[in-house]
């Protein structure tokens, strides 16, 4: 009995992510490679395809990926520094 509660929250999971991929991968709602070929030096300025990807369109999400970096080591440092360290009274 206490082994079929988990293995039904798993199926049941598991279903929702098959579902989940198969509607965005089996019907792409947007072809977002063939605009960012098409769109990507008039929207950006970029002469390069990846930097103006990379730089123009994505960079929000950059910044958000060097923000959660930042403070995942600023609270492994946090941890392993020693409690006497740089502290005064």
């Amino acid at each position: 009995m206490t082994k079929v509660l988990p293995i039904m929250l798993l199926l049941i999971l598991g279903f929702f992510i098959f579902s989940a991929v198969n509607i965005h991968y089996g019907q792409p709602v947007f072809d977002s490679s063939k605009y960012y070929i098409d769109h990507g030096v008039a929207d950006t300025g970029a002469l390069n395809i990846v930097t103006s990807i990379y730089l123009g369109y994505r960079a929000y999400d950059t910044l958000g990926e060097a923000t959660v970096f930042f403070a995942a080591a600023l609270g492994v440092f946090m941890l392993l520094r020693r409690s006497g360290e740089g502290e005064r009274d």
